[in-house]
């Protein structure tokens, strides 16, 4: 008798153990996956930070890009001279934000698109053609026509 309840307790131990080992590689297994989809959104903000802003002023429908105070605000101006239109980037409450409107319209920060998120973002005409994007994840520089 005492040998079955020394089995019996064997098999409730080994399943114990089994389900507890389970239960932590689930628990392993989720925060692993959690760290690598943090990992992908820093790199994704990374990536839209340091080359949406280039992208967009070197777009062919730039016909000038220029640096300007607007409304209180840095922002970079691409302007497209055929439609009489103008796409403004500009960072508000961490986020860098992108505004399209007619030329010298009122930026509306409520409608813009948000192209990511930093601490910091300073644009700097550092030569007449040459446009230095400072964020807190890197640099950028714009080449301008």
């Amino acid at each position: 008798m005492e040998q079955k309840n020394l089995e019996e307790l064997l098999r409730g131990l080994t399943a114990a153990v089994l389900f507890l080992v389970i239960l932590l590689l689930v628990i392993f297994s989720a925060k692993a996956y959690q760290h690598a989809v943090d990992v992908q959104d820093d790199n994704d903000n990374l990536r839209a930070v340091l080359s949406y802003v280039v992208t967009a002023a070197n777009a062919d429908r730039a016909d000038t890009v220029s640096v300007e105070i607007r409304e209180g605000k840095q922002v970079l101006v691409i302007l497209d001279e055929r439609t009489g239109t103008e796409q403004r980037i500009f960072f508000l409450n961490g986020e860098i934000l992108e505004d399209n409107g007619l030329v010298g319209s009122k930026i509306y920060p409520e409608d813009a698109v948000v192209i990511g998120k930093v601490d910091r973002f300073e644009l700097e005409q550092i030569k007449e053609d040459l446009i230095r994007v400072d964020t807190d994840l890197g640099s950028s520089y714009i080449h301008t026509h």
